[in-house]
């Protein structure tokens, strides 16, 4: 509910505060005196996109505030997902300048144009002669339906596991497409580690392998070597055993002279003992055939299998392979779990739709009970509004897919002569037409649901007399269940508001200003007078207008 509204330095505002109350209240003025500027400031708080143009002064910024009770329209939830402070009691701002700068906020906090007119739309609806555009719209023609048959459980348990069944759809379809790569992935990673198995990692020492193959790699120079070494042993010239022989000999006779040539004589020993185990270790070394060519070959592969797994997964070392390997087998049960996972979704989204199928289907069966109802109701009111003739006619289908309003589709047809052919609402009906269908619909669906301020500008063009009365009348009864604000230049209309508005143009020596103020009783029998008779007031337009009042 719109609690109030501030402008300031906006088209010929100069600066206005205006406050609303519960029920029915009329705007009225002589044409051109500033009504549609206070419309069009209210659309720019909704989220309407700014026309910088009519700035009132180039040198001040203008800001346009409004306070609104939001408890029966909007949810905490909502101010959750937008970001924003709950308050009961919500204040919209927007301030913006010539110089194309424009700032927006919900309770102080900033939000972008989307989200002000996402927000603003749930809070007041705005009809005019020539914009009732929600009339077109599927979704709102089944949200009268709807509320018409007192499915808001239902329809909201519907809203609820639809919007489970699109994210599980979507689930299950990145789910899917996860799976698919994985599989890609999987027979590659498979190969890896196959490919890891192969080396057989676990059981190679590779310093042990690497000094194996190093002995392969130098095998025929090794061999020359302790062959030559064992011939210098041999060599009676150079042998070095039988040169210490010959100096152990030498040195003999001196062991019991002094104790330290028997020292030298011991070492000179303990060196051939030592010496001959060098000779009997390079015979042994020398006596063994050729490598195994097989088993040389093998030492050579794994060295080479080795280092072609060390440089393709760019590695140092065989522990690194390994803990690949790990980490391979690891993403492989990853695959098996997204697996899993599909089947555990399908089965989810399976149940979601035999739930939206049960729903649905009750739904359909209520939808069809009260087509009709509602038809007849909407009828009654156009003949009060003296359309006799119009009729709605309800269009309801089913169909085997489930869509977002459940197995149906639905199309308000329309007609406004007698014998004439029902056709879709924007082909047959005219603004005025259109308006008080609209205004029709929403006292019907009044009854069972809270509907946001709605704002009627100037629906009641074209009409006069009993009609106007009779529209004046479903006003007021509109008003009992939500907050309505009809800017209108019919006395009757007016005069059955509660609150009754004026708008007036104020000269002054060097500027106009648009002023608004709420009248008092005396004040609205006259400006009803005025409306009856014109600016010459006599006593039976003031008559008129304090019976208009009663």
């Amino acid at each position: 509910m719109l609690l109030k509204l501030d402008i300031s330095n906006y088209a010929l505002i100069e600066n206005l505060n205006l406050t609303f109350y519960q029920g029915f209240s009329a705007i009225t003025g002589e044409t051109g005196a500033g009504k549609s500027i206070l419309l069009k400031a209210l659309n720019l708080l909704l989220g309407e996109r700014a026309d910088y143009s009519v700035l009132k002064q180039n040198d001040k910024k203008c800001i346009l505030e409004a306070e609104f009770d939001v408890s029966n329209f909007i949810s905490p939830s909502f101010f959750e997902e937008i970001g924003v402070d709950y308050d009961k009691h919500t204040i919209i701002r927007r301030e913006f300048t010539t110089l194309g700068k424009s700032r927006m906020f919900i309770n102080d906090t900033p939000v972008n144009l989307n989200t002000l007119k996402t927000f603003g739309e749930k809070l007041v609806k705005i009809h005019t002669q020539h914009q009732t555009l929600e009339l077109f719209e599927k979704n709102f023609q089944m949200e009268v339906l709807d509320s018409f048959s007192n499915l808001k459980t239902q329809v909201e348990a519907y809203k609820t596991n639809y919007k489970t069944f699109l994210e599980l759809k979507l689930k299950l379809s990145q789910l899917k497409l996860k799976e698919a790569k994985n599989r890609k992935e999987k027979d590659y990673l498979t190969y890896l580690i196959e490919e890891l198995i192969r080396a057989d990692l676990d059981q190679i020492n590779v310093t042990q392998l690497q000094s194996e193959y190093n002995k392969i790699q130098n095998w025929s120079v090794v061999k020359e070597n302790l062959q030559n070494a064992q011939g210098i042993f041999e060599d009676a010239n150079i042998s070095p055993i039988q040169n210490i022989d010959l100096i152990l000999t030498t040195l003999n006779p001196l062991k019991d002279i002094d104790n330290t040539y028997n020292e030298l004589i011991l070492r000179l020993n303990s060196t051939k003992i030592e010496l001959q185990d060098i000779v009997s270790e390079i015979e042994n070394l020398s006596d063994i055939d050729d490598l195994d060519e097989e088993k040389a070959l093998e030492i050579q592969e794994k060295i080479e299998v080795i280092n072609a797994l060390s440089y393709k997964h760019n590695v140092d070392s065989i522990e690194e392979l390994l803990t690949l390997k790990q980490e391979f087998e690891q993403q492989i049960n990853e695959f098996s779990s997204v697996e899993s996972e599909i089947t555990i979704t399908e089965q989810k989204l399976n149940n979601t739709v035999d739930i939206l199928h049960q729903i649905a289907k009750e739904l359909n069966i209520k939808r069809k009970q009260n087509c009709i109802k509602l038809e007849k109701e909407v009828k009654a009111l156009l003949t009060e509004l003296s359309m006799p003739n119009a009729e709605l006619k309800i269009n309801l289908t089913t169909q085997t897919e489930l869509n977002h309003l459940g197995l149906n589709t639905i199309d308000f047809l329309f007609k406004t002569n007698k014998g004439g052919e029902f056709l879709s609402i924007k082909k047959t009906a005219s603004g005025g037409e259109l308006s008080r269908l609209m205004l029709s619909i929403l006292t019907i669906i009044a009854k069972t649901k809270a509907l946001p301020t709605l704002i009627f500008d100037e629906i009641d063009t074209g009409v006069s007399g009993e009609v106007a009365s009779k529209m004046a009348n479903i006003f007021e009864k509109l008003s009992q269940t939500s907050q309505l604000i009809v800017i209108t230049h019919l006395p009757q209309v007016a005069g059955k508001s509660k609150y009754h508005y004026h708008v007036y143009k104020q000269d002054t020596k060097d500027k106009t200003n648009t002023q608004v103020v709420l009248l008092n009783y005396e004040k609205r029998i006259k400006e009803l007078a005025k409306m009856i008779s014109g600016e010459q007031l006599t006593d039976l337009a003031i008559e008129n207008a304090k019976q208009l009042i009663q």
